[in-house]
C-alpha cells in the first residue's frame, strides 16, 4: 500500500503496524485480483489506553514516541490469520455482528502485540541454549512429516536426544503451545489449504490430514475456523465471484 511519502509492499499473511503523527492520513492500496486485507485503525489515545494496565518495561512497543514515525512489517502467525479468515469469513447479519468484529479484533491486537512483545522468540528463547533450540526445530519437523502416523512425544525425545520434559516445555516456549496442539494447527491449515485448491473432496482432505473420519475432521476444523469446511469452500467460492 501507498501513504504519501513512502509504499510498502505486502505479501500474503504478512501485517504492517504504522503510526504517523499526522492528524489525516490517505492510504492507497494496490491490490492483486482476489485479496483480501483488514486494517484495523486506532487513534493514539485508544491505543495507549489498550495498554493502560501495563506498565512501561512491558509496553509492546518499545521507546514509543508520539513524535516518530513507526512502520513495522512482519509475517502473522497461524493464531493471527486464523482470527482474520473468522473475521472475514463470519455469518453474523445481526445486532450481534458489531459485538463480533470488536471481540475479534481486540483477540487479534492482544496476539499481535503479545507476538511483538516476545519477538525474536526463535532467536532469543527462554530456552538454555542453542543446541536445544537446533533439537526441537528437528522434532518440529519430524511432527509434521507425517500427519497420519505422528510420532509420540516419546518418540521425538529420543529422535533429537533431548529428554521429554525439554521437549514439551522448550516447544511451547519456542513455538507458544504444546507439541500436539501445534500438530493441530498445522493440520488445520494444510486442510483449509487443500480446500482453497478445490482439487480434493472432504473425505480426502480429511485422510491426507491424518484423519479416518470426515466426521471427526469437519468437527476440528470448524473448532479452527468456526464454519464447516463446506461452508469455508462456498464462502470462498461466492467472493471469487
Amino acid at each position: 500500500f501507498n501513504m504519501p511519502h513512502c509504499a510498502v509492499e505486502l505479501k500474503a499473511y504478512n501485517s504492517c503496524f504504522t503510526f504517523f503523527k499526522a492528524k489525516q492520513m490517505n492510504l492507497f492500496f494496490d491490490l492483486q485480483p482476489n485479496t483480501t486485507i483488514v486494517a484495523i485503525l486506532l487513534k493514539v489515545n485508544h491505543f495507549h489506553e489498550l495498554f493502560s494496565d501495563v506498565d512501561a518495561d512491558n509496553f509492546p512497543i518499545q521507546n514509543f514516541d508520539a513524535n516518530q514515525t513507526i512502520l513495522e512489517t512482519k509475517t502473522i502467525s497461524s493464531e493471527i490469520a486464523n482470527c482474520v479468515e473468522q473475521l472475514i469469513t463470519n455469518n453474523y447479519h445481526n445486532n450481534f455482528h458489531s459485538l463480533y468484529v470488536r471481540g475479534k479484533v481486540f483477540e487479534i491486537l492482544s496476539l499481535y502485540f503479545n507476538e511483538t512483545f516476545n519477538k525474536d522468540l526463535e532467536q532469543c528463547p527462554f530456552i538454555a541454549n542453542s543446541d536445544e533450540i537446533v533439537k526441537i526445530k528437528k522434532a518440529k519437523e519430524l511432527l509434521i512429516k507425517d500427519l497420519l502416523n505422528p510420532p509420540s512425544l516419546e518418540s521425538l525425545s529420543k529422535a533429537i536426544g533431548l529428554n521429554v520434559k525439554k521437549l514439551k516445555i522448550g516447544f511451547k516456549d519456542l513455538y507458544g503451545m504444546p507439541a500436539f496442539t501445534y500438530l493441530l494447527h498445522y493440520k488445520m491449515e494444510h486442510a483449509r489449504k487443500l480446500l482453497d485448491q478445490n482439487r480434493q473432496n472432504i473425505n480426502e482432505i480429511a485422510n491426507e490430514v491424518g484423519y479416518s473420519s470426515a466426521t471427526h475432521f469437519i468437527s476440528a476444523f470448524k473448532s479452527k475456523f468456526g464454519i464447516t469446511p463446506k461452508q469455508y469452500t462456498l464462502n470462498k467460492n461466492i467472493s471469487n465471484e
